[in-house]
């Protein structure tokens, strides 16, 4: 016996109804700004000014990041980054660089840097000559993606020869560019890009000549000073 026609129109307004609920609640979560978003929006109208003045390393977006980054190191830092007296810009990047230590025990030097092209935020640690690089990992593969690039490399060289050498060196150099953080000018003391390119360079250089003698091939595994520790 099929349904009053009631029941079955009062059916179909429920369920018109439930829908209309629905695309109410997922339509919001489409439109929600990303992380990236959320900062570029957050420090874009702050540039030049004193971020102590301002509270910005007590708002909860860069605050949260930064205690995840620096763990144990958060304190020393933050007493260090809060001598900056302005937020700086330099094309993508956003920075702030401490003016004066007053723990020059642990530091002399500190700088902040976010990356907005990346989305990666990374802090340096200046002592003496020795400089301490905590970052973000731009993604969660970034050992996997230098390895698999490096093995690419390998067997260009393989195929190809020595003249695939300068093209093998600068596909890992590219892979390597997408972990390593970026510094400004004003924090090229922080920079260690450099020094991880040419370990790259003599690195695939050597195993550029392990793979044309497959005699002396042995599996590759990633060095631990090419990369930064997340």
């Amino acid at each position: 016996m099929s349904a009053p026609r009631g029941l079955h129109r009062r059916g179909l307004l429920a369920g018109a109804l439930l829908v209309v609920l629905l695309g109410g609640c997922f339509a919001p979560a489409l439109l929600l700004p990303s992380s990236s978003q959320l900062m570029w929006a957050l420090l874009k109208p702050l540039v030049g000014f004193d971020p102590n003045q301002v509270k910005l390393f007590e708002q909860p977006l860069l605050r949260n990041r930064l205690v995840a980054l620096l763990g144990e190191r958060y304190d020393p830092a933050m007493r260090l980054l809060r001598t900056a007296n302005e937020l700086r810009r330099e094309g993508p990047l956003f920075y702030v660089v401490s003016r004066y230590t007053p723990i020059p025990e642990l530091a002399d030097k500190a700088g902040m840097v976010w990356n907005s092209e990346t989305n990666q935020l990374a802090v340096a640690l200046l002592k003496g000559d020795a400089a301490e690089v905590l970052a973000e990992r731009v993604e969660a593969a970034a050992d996997e993606r230098v390895a698999t690039a490096r093995e690419a490399a390998v067997t260009q060289v393989e195929q190809a020869g020595e003249a695939a050498r300068e093209h093998a060196e600068g596909a890992v150099r590219e892979a390597v560019s997408g972990v390593v953080p970026v510094w400004p000018a004003e924090l090229d003391w922080a920079n260690p890009r450099q020094t991880i390119e040419r370990a790259v360079e003599r690195e695939v250089g050597e195993r550029v000549n392990d793979a044309l003698d497959p005699a002396t091939r042995e599996e590759w595994e990633p060095p631990d000073d090419v990369l930064p520790d997340p």
